[in-house]
């Protein structure tokens, strides 16, 4: 009997071992559970508004934890007289309690103020509540506001803009114009009242609806013969404004239809307008519309895929697969598809966010294709920024995704949440995001390379204190790093397949070497003489390339370039073709300058095998030029459409990223409505900001990598003083100016820095925030500096300075530290003192 019992043990130990593996099995198999549903893209989380003049504007998305809103640049809030602010809410499935706020700096870090909204009361579809501020708030100065909503079970939801505070900044009036103008476009019988303000360059529309801005016909303006009908409502945001001028942006959809089909399409239009007694000037219009492109949108013709109205730069496809199988990945920037060939099946991968009517987060968006599987038509990618559906809503970060083409699934890898903003996000995940054969995955967030094993579920740190900047990555996985610290060039560079972790290495051999980025396969680097790394006479540092070389997979130098006499200042790489800016070095008494001498071209003859798939554009009648994406097959055909299904993971995916709090200095320009370019020096940024287009200034906010808003194209005061009385001359002329400095700033400067060293380096030594050479820019640029509150010093001769301390148009205010005179010249006198000098002038952040 014992033994039966024995044998039944057994078997009832082995029955229990064998369901056990089964589970755990189909857990790692299936990973989750299919949804049986298509991907969610609903909102779920209220959505908050600025009441201004009973119209809604600058729409907030919330955030589920609290944010570095320092980063942020979405909406700008006006505060007037009453210090109020009303707020509306759409409250979407959630119910709200009640609501509060705090008032931080413009860098987010100090707190101003903070304190209950009013109670909530409902108004209609939407609720309303009040902020009123007690403390003063500073004209010509921005703030960072967070908002919280806190729920009925709760939880806290953040919302977050910029506030600036004035006393007559007219937005109502200054809205109404836009909404005024923005209406007039659907009505042809309005044209007259928009051709004063346009400045077309041809009476008849170029049927290109695509982008429409103030040189566009007026009948382009008012949509040609599209007649479109809008079916959302008006998402306004007020990115910038002061008492002149202002800077709106409205995101809408609009239908278009005839006979054959109807389409939703997304439209964003951006104003810049100033605001005088007499009449308003806009300065500028620009309209941009994309196809929100459907599955039922897509016509197939003559073996192409008609893609719908937008640009090429926002549509890119990779065709891969085998000789006997082909797909090609479409990527839209909001939208994912595959295309197989073969099968002539069109696959919807990916479509977050695209069908919420109104949504203003596509800029906050961005999705990265990692690996394509030519065997199984797998997709490997990462979407990135803002997540505005689903799990994870309400957070900013990386999602990495596995689109499995077999059963149509896509299923969700790991999460990585990031408190930093889109850019600082981007510019990592832009630089490397790879998987290789063995399915691990190689991330770049910030300064750090992620090494993630998406079937362990694990994550770690690959390589420490890398800057995108110093690094180059080919698609083949083949990453390239400097050693260099603080400059772009080092003594070595260490070259790592990503695929089987073999590093070598590239020494410069007593000379400085940099990566200049990959054409095709082959790695592009440049040699530096370390005595030509110098400042030149406008203050930056020089690294001129004295010769490129070009290297292939095995590292031997395939390609050679020199110059004699001349340097290669900056080098773009398009395809396998290189363009090299040259210049030549010219003497500026102790400083070495670069003066561009012309470009030269290395063209690549690589083989390229031909897909069958490219990307052309053709008229329609109606809708004016679409995009089209030619496939092999050479006739007719209507494939077979679906969409992916979402396969639940069951359980938190999210995994904890450190990021090391020194951020490298960049610098962003904001122009149009959104970030739109990054620069290493504030020099190449104030010349983008200041960039003209057929007469059109692109007017950008300069804000660094470190949340300082630096520097501002628009809107200027024409008399501006800081309020410098007096100079206390003690020590000299070096110790005046930094103490006057720190005097009006209220900070207490540190001791023991080189008395004997120059003056821009005993501010970045004595002064308690980041020194600022601005040296080269026009007088005018250096002025908007003075108006946001800061001195600048500037040259007027061999080691001697001026503070810059007031201006109107006429005249300049100057502190001269040597006598302790403060003393009125004019304009011209003074623009022409500092050129003589070298146009060298230095300032510093808040």
């Amino acid at each position: 009997m014992s033994q039966l019992k024995r044998v039944i043990g057994i078997a009832v130990f082995y029955l229990l071992v064998f369901a056990a593996s089964l589970i755990i099995f189909s857990f790692i198999y299936n990973r989750g559970t299919v949804s049986g549903q298509l991907q969610n893209s609903d909102s779920e989380l209220p959505t908050v508004y600025v009441l201004s003049g009973g119209q809604r504007i600058n729409e907030m998305h919330g955030y589920v934890h609290p944010v570095d809103a320092g980063y942020f640049r979405d909406t700008m809030t006006a505060v007037g007289k009453s210090k109020t602010i009303n707020i509306s809410m759409a409250m979407g499935s959630r119910s709200m309690s009640s609501a509060c706020y705090a008032l931080y700096d413009a860098r987010n870090e100090v707190e101003i103020e903070s304190g209950d909204c009013q109670a909530l009361e409902k108004a209609g579809a939407y609720w309303q509540t009040q902020i009123v501020f007690s403390k003063n708030l500073q004209s010509n100065t921005e703030y960072c506001l967070r908002i919280i909503l806190k729920d009925n079970g709760g939880n806290d939801i953040y919302y977050y803009t910029r506030v600036r505070y004035g006393q007559d900044l007219k937005v109502a009036e200054k809205l109404q114009f836009v909404l005024d103008f923005n209406e007039a476009t659907f009505n042809k019988d309005r044209l007259s009242d928009l051709s004063q303000y346009l400045n077309s360059e041809s009476s008849s529309s170029a049927a290109d609806y695509n982008h429409v801005d103030l040189l566009s016909s007026g009948d382009a303006v008012t949509w040609g013969s599209m007649a479109p009908n809008r079916v959302s409502d008006l998402s306004v945001r007020l990115k910038e404004i002061n008492t002149e001028t202002a800077a709106f942006t409205l995101a809408y959809m609009v239908e278009v239809s005839d006979e054959t089909m109807s389409n939703i399409c997304n439209v964003t239009e951006y104003y810049r307008l100033r605001w005088t007694d007499s009449r308003v000037y806009l300065l500028d219009f620009e309209r941009e519309m994309s196809e929100n492109i459907t599955m039922t949108d897509m016509v197939f013709s003559d073996g192409a895929v008609r893609l719908g109205t937008g640009s090429r730069s926002d549509v890119s496809f990779m065709p891969y697969g085998t000789e006997d199988q082909q797909y090609c990945c479409i990527n839209t920037g909001c939208q994912l598809f595959v295309y197989d060939s073969s099968n002539r099946i069109m696959t919807n991968v990916y479509a977050g966010g695209t069908r919420s009517i109104g949504t203003s987060q596509r800029d906050a968006r961005g999705i990265k294709v990692m690996r394509m599987d030519a065997a199984t038509g797998d997709l490997y990618f990462a979407v990135y920024g803002y997540i505005g559906e689903g799990r994870y809503e309400g957070q900013e970060g990386v999602l990495l995704y596995h689109f499995r083409h077999e059963d149509v699934m896509l299923e969700a890898l790991m999460f990585l949440p990031y408190d930093k903003g889109f850019e600082q996000l981007r510019q990592g995940v832009e630089t490397l995001s790879y998987m290789n054969d063995s399915g691990i995955i190689y991330l770049m967030i910030e300064d750090k390379i992620f090494r993630i094993d998406p079937a362990l579920g694990t994550l770690a740190t690959a390589f420490d204190n890398v800057t995108s900047s110093y690094c180059a990555v080919s698609d083949q996985g083949i990453l390239v790093m400097s050693d260099a610290d603080e400059l772009p060039a080092g003594e070595k560079l260490t070259v790592i397949d990503l695929n089987t972790d073999e590093q070598r290495e590239i020494s410069g051999e007593g000379r400085l070497i940099k990566p200049l980025g990959f054409a095709g396969i082959d790695l592009v680097y440049g040699l530096i003489e370390p005595e030509r790394v110098a400042e030149d006479s406008n203050g930056v540092i020089q690294t001129p390339v004295s010769e490129l070389y070009i290297a292939d997979q095995a590292l031997r130098q395939i390609k050679t370039y020199s110059k004699s006499g001349q340097f290669i200042l900056r080098t773009d790489i398009e395809d396998s073709n290189l363009t090299l800016h040259l210049g030549k070095a010219v003497t500026s008494g102790a400083y070495t300058d670069y003066q561009e001498s012309g470009t030269d071209y290395i063209a690549r003859n690589d083989v390229n095998e031909t897909s069958g798939f490219s990307l052309t554009r053709k008229a329609d009648d109606l809708r004016g030029m679409q995009l089209w994406l030619q496939t092999p097959a050479s006739t007719g055909f209507t494939p077979i459409s679906q969409t992916a299904r979402d396969l639940d993971p069951g359980y938190d995916i999210s995994k904890s990223i450190e990021v090391s709090d020194k951020v490298p200095m960049a610098y962003y320009v904001y122009t149009k409505g959104r970030l739109v370019a990054s620069f290493p020096t504030i020099r190449e940024a104030v010349a983008y900001a200041n960039t003209e287009i057929s007469g059109i200034t692109t007017a950008g906010t300069i804000m660094t990598s470190h949340k300082q808003v630096l520097w501002q194209r628009a809107g200027r005061a024409y008399i501006w003083d800081l309020g410098i009385e007096k100079l206390d001359t003690a020590g000299g002329q070096t110790a005046c100016i930094l103490r006057t400095i720190a005097d009006y700033e209220g900070w207490q400067p540190s001791t023991g820095g080189d008395a004997e060293a120059p003056l821009f380096a005993q501010m970045t030594d004595t002064l308690p925030t980041e020194c600022l050479n601005i040296s080269g820019l026009d007088l005018t640029d250096v002025l908007h500096f003075v108006y946001r509150g800061r001195l600048v010093a500037a040259r007027t001769g061999t080691d001697k300075y001026v503070l810059i301390t007031g201006f109107t148009n006429d005249s300049l205010t100057l502190a001269d530290p040597s006598t302790g005179k403060i003393e009125t010249v004019s304009y011209a006198s003074g623009e022409e003192m500092f050129k003589s000098a070298g146009s060298v002038y230095y300032s510093y952040a808040d």
